[in-house]
């Protein structure tokens, strides 16, 4: 039976690099300095909750929604976990903000490595959600015609995939995720490159299937909007850079944002670079942008 409600464990693999990746040449995305003051709240009020609601098989999804009648547009957002874990309630502080600025936000639990999945599995867990939220619209609140998928590290490799292959995906947040897993740990110290590709490290075995979002790249894609820390030791900036880039050549919409100091989210080496990630400048960024691009059109 699976076990997906875990969240604090230990993730086979995980390490940080003892040095950031160099910096890319030149800038293709644009650097922010972050005040972390304020902060966004503990609480945001204006809220509800409905928590473990099923959509597929033992798989579950963690719903927020404004009060009121809606309809609200849709945010799916994919927690990440190294692929080993997708704990459902993580970022919750982060949806609460999101969805009190008039979304329904969704967290969603999908298979990694611990049930013998590969990507394309996640991916399909992904969607299945999707396919649940949007029959269940009414049931919701949820405006189906207006969707956006918002994903964080392992959850943004999966999220910058949906945005590209599911055309009811109008908006992809991603943030410091993944895109080449075969250049995860580029820039890197040699015994953080040397992990990463053991063929039994969670990436590969999760990686083997699944397709590389740059491959996917096409003018239509819908808006992106990228933010990565320069000093993230987990996965370096050229990853989600990579993409921006690829985006930008085929003229599609795509923004990034290089946030100084900063590093991964709720996994950076300490609490004042993690504080970055909740504050009120990044979350807005990361709200204004849905609201662009799923309240006009």
């Amino acid at each position: 039976m699976m076990n997906l409600k875990v969240m604090r464990v230990v993730v086979p693999g995980f390490r940080y690099s003892s040095v950031p990746a160099p910096g890319p040449d030149g800038d293709p995305g644009g650097r922010l300095a972050v005040d972390a003051d304020p902060q966004i709240p503990r609480r945001s009020p204006g809220v509800t909750t409905r928590p473990g609601l099923s959509y597929r098989d033992q798989l579950r999804l963690d719903l927020v929604a404004p009060t009121g009648p809606g309809p609200f547009p849709l945010v799916v957002y994919v927690p990440g976990g190294g692929f080993v874990i997708a704990p459902r309630g993580a970022a919750r502080r982060e949806r609460e903000f999101v969805a009190a600025a008039g979304f329904v936000v969704a967290s969603v639990e999908y298979r990694t490595t611990r049930q013998q999945a590969t990507g394309r599995d996640g991916l399909a867990d992904v969607g299945s959600a999707i396919d649940h939220l949007v029959d269940h619209a009414d049931t919701y609140g949820i405006a189906a015609d207006r969707v956006a998928v918002w994903g964080e590290s392992a959850g943004g490799y999966l999220a910058a995939l949906t945005g590209l292959m599911d055309p009811r995906v109008r908006a992809v947040v991603d943030q410091f995720g993944a895109t080449d897993l075969t250049r995860i740990a580029d820039g890197f110290d040699a015994r953080m490159r040397a992990t990463v590709e053991d063929p039994q490290h969670p990436i590969n075995r999760y990686g083997a299937t699944a397709p590389n979002p740059i491959e996917l790249v096409r003018p239509a894609a819908p808006p992106f909007l990228f933010l990565h820390g320069d000093d993230d030791r987990i996965i370096p900036p050229s990853q989600t850079l990579a993409l921006h880039g690829a985006l930008r050549a085929a003229g599609a919409d795509s923004t990034h944002y290089l946030l100084a100091g900063a590093g991964h989210g709720p996994l950076s080496r300490s609490r004042r670079q993690a504080r970055q990630w909740t504050s009120v400048q990044v979350l807005s960024i990361i709200r204004e942008f849905l609201d662009r691009q799923l309240r006009t059109g």
